[in-house]
């Protein structure tokens, strides 16, 4: 071994815990500062509903978690709203010929228009106003949004 290359060892170096504990080991420090110990770790003591929160990082945990819970209650009313009933058909962005032919109808909403669909393309198709390439359009448009076309009936 080469002289004078390792550091001091202190047999009997002074360790001091937060909670007031010390104890004496060996160690290349001659004073160590801990901030638990096994006099105060929760694990030790028996204590396990105390949770130890240094510089609040139980409490930014469960600040991140919640937010997460958020996150995906929003993303789950986002995606049920996506595929509502009640969703308005000038939502849907189909031309203004085709909204006003459903609107002098009377078929505001997409469930309206789905019910009417279940009947057959026959009745979609005796709109005024409303053709084949409407048609077409808003089954399109209702797939790619989601949602579930009813068989029809091709008379």
């Amino acid at each position: 071994m080469k002289p004078d290359i390792h550091p001091t060892y202190y047999p009997n170096a002074k360790v001091v815990c937060a909670c007031g504990n010390t104890w004496t080991t060996g160690s290349t420090k001659e004073e160590i500062h801990t901030e638990i110990c096994s006099k105060c770790h929760p694990f030790f003591t028996g204590d396990m509903q105390r949770i130890v929160d240094i510089e609040g990082q139980v409490d930014r945990f469960y600040k991140r978690l919640q937010a997460r819970q958020d996150y995906v209650k929003a993303k789950e009313s986002r995606a049920e709203a996506r595929v509502s009933p009640e969703r308005p058909i000038a939502e849907l962005e189909l031309g203004s010929r085709s909204t006003e032919a459903l609107a002098k109808a009377g078929i505001t909403t997409v469930g309206q228009f789905l019910e009417k669909l279940s009947r057959g393309e026959k009745e979609v198709l005796a709109i005024s106003g409303f053709g084949r390439k409407s048609l077409i359009d808003i089954k399109k448009k209702l797939r790619s949004l989601g949602y579930e076309l009813p068989d029809a009936i091709v008379v």
